[in-house]
C-alpha cells in the first residue's frame, strides 16, 4: 500500500486516473489485510479446542484479484501458465503450497515495484513433477542512488526462500539476461 500511495504521489498532478486506480487498489488492499488480521487474531485468541472457522489466508486462488490491484497500481503483469489447464489448479494443490505461494508472489510483485518502478512483470505458473514452478522476471533498473532497507517493509528474498524451504522446496534470485528473475519450486508434498 506504501509503494502504491508513493507512486501515485508522484504522479498526483499529472496522472488523475492513475491516481484513482492507485486509491481503488489500496483501499482494495486495505480491506483484505484487516481481515487476514482478523483472522491471525481469531487464532490467537483460540483457546487450542475449537479449531478456526475462518480462512488461513489468500491463496491462488485469488490470485486475479492480487494481479488486478498491481495493475492498478501501475505495474502491468503478464501471467503465463503452464500446460495444466490454470482455471483448475488452484484446487487441485494443498492449501498450505497454494497460501505459500500467494504470499511468494505477493512479496515478489512488491520487490519488483520497488527496485524497478512501474516496469513490466512477467508471472509464469507451472504445475509439474509434483511441484508448482514460479518464476518471476521485470526489467533491471541502474541504481542512481545506493538501496537502503525501507522501514516496516516485507521480508524480500529472506522470507521467500524461508518460505520455500518450510515446504521442502527452493528459491533463486538474480540479474538474468538484463531482467531480474525469481524462480521458486514448491514442491505439492507440503511441509518437510
Amino acid at each position: 500500500m506504501a509503494l502504491q500511495a508513493g507512486a501515485a504521489r508522484t504522479v498526483l498532478g499529472s496522472d488523475p486516473e492513475f491516481v484513482r486506480r492507485a486509491l481503488t487498489a489500496i483501499e482494495e488492499t486495505a480491506r483484505h489485510t484487516t481481515g487476514e488480521l482478523d483472522t491471525v487474531l481469531g487464532m490467537l485468541r483460540e483457546d487450542g479446542e475449537t479449531p478456526s472457522r475462518t480462512p488461513a489466508g489468500p491463496t491462488l486462488a485469488q490470485l486475479g484479484a492480487l494481479l488486478e490491484r498491481t495493475r492498478a497500481g501501475g505495474t502491468p503483469v503478464t501471467l503465463t501458465t503452464g500446460p495444466a489447464p490454470w482455471r483448475e489448479t488452484p484446487k487441485l494443490l494443498p492449501e498450505t503450497v497454494s497460501r505459500e505461494a500467494y504470499r511468494i508472489i505477493q512479496e515478489g510483485l512488491s520487490n519488483a515495484l520497488r527496485h524497478a518502478g512501474r516496469a513490466p512483470v512477467t508471472l509464469s505458473l507451472t504445475l509439474r513433477d509434483e511441484e508448482l514452478l514460479i518464476t518471476m522476471d521485470n526489467p533491471l533498473r541502474p541504481r542512481s542512488r545506493p538501496h537502503r532497507p525501507r522501514p516496516g517493509g516485507g521480508t524480500g528474498l529472506h522470507g521467500t526462500a524461508e518460505r520455500a524451504a518450510a515446504l521442502g522446496g527452493r528459491a533463486q534470485a538474480g540479474p538474468l539476461e538484463g531482467n531480474w528473475r525469481l524462480t521458486v519450486r514448491l514442491p505439492l508434498g507440503g511441509e518437510r
